[in-house]
């Protein structure tokens, strides 16, 4: 996914509200930006951490700086998770997750709990697959953790994955990290136990399947590159 314009550089004063955050440009400008992102960006939220905006020149918009880039020891990381759903659906048709290939059509899921509906060809035999996309931040060592607080949407999805699985239909949920710098993603039991119970009985016993990728990010774009091992 490349960034339609350049980027603008800026070090963060502070992230607050979760959505807001105060930001100083590179002129020395004070300007507020959108944060599109409900983790608590541990670490990529300090004040004086570089980061980089991109500008959306909407009439209706009250913030038209949006919070794209985080730079964290050296690594830049994404940080709008309003891109997963699209970064999920490029890396499904160049074949990265090749598990989701063979589908005729990939859409927006109807349900409020799915990112993406994938419809198969007629008399395929395929089943419908519902994905849902969950980003991943917290890093410790060389892993990322997930999930990293307790979050009653997570259990909602769990919820929906498991009903479309009890329809005979496919479920996958793809835990999704905007950064390179990682070897794979690991269950932090600590932050909810309960979810990861529901979630690995749905995978070791029901057929729910866990897709986890990392991207490469630059002030260029950002791509689904690499495959990560999940382990609970």
């Amino acid at each position: 996914m490349d960034f339609q314009a350049p980027l603008y550089k800026a070090s963060l004063i502070r992230r607050y509200a979760k959505v807001l955050a105060d930001v100083r440009m590179e002129t020395g400008e004070k300007a507020t930006a959108f944060c599109s992102n409900t983790t608590r960006l541990k670490t990529l939220s300090d004040p004086g951490t570089e980061i980089y905006l991109s500008f959306c020149p909407r009439p209706n918009r009250r913030l038209q700086l949006i919070w794209e880039l985080a730079c964290a020891n050296g690594t830049l990381v994404g940080v709008n998770m309003g891109r997963q759903t699209d970064l999920a659906a490029e890396a499904i048709i160049d074949n990265t997750l090749y598990e989701l290939s063979g589908y005729e059509k990939i859409e927006a899921d109807p349900s409020p709990f799915f990112d993406l509906l994938l419809i198969p060809p007629s008399n395929s035999g395929y089943p419908l697959c519902h994905v849902a996309v969950a980003s991943v931040y917290e890093k410790k060592g060389a892993d990322l953790l997930f999930p990293d607080t307790i979050a009653v949407a997570n259990h909602h999805i769990l919820s929906h994955l498991e009903k479309a699985l009890e329809n005979k239909e496919r479920a996958v949920l793809i835990l999704l990290a905007q950064r390179i710098d990682c070897m794979g993603v690991r269950a932090q039991w600590t932050a909810d136990a309960s979810y990861l119970v529901r979630l690995k009985e749905l995978y070791d016993n029901k057929g729910l399947e866990i897709l986890c990728c990392g991207c490469s990010v630059s002030q260029q774009g950002i791509w689904v590159t690499a495959r990560l091992p999940f382990i609970f």
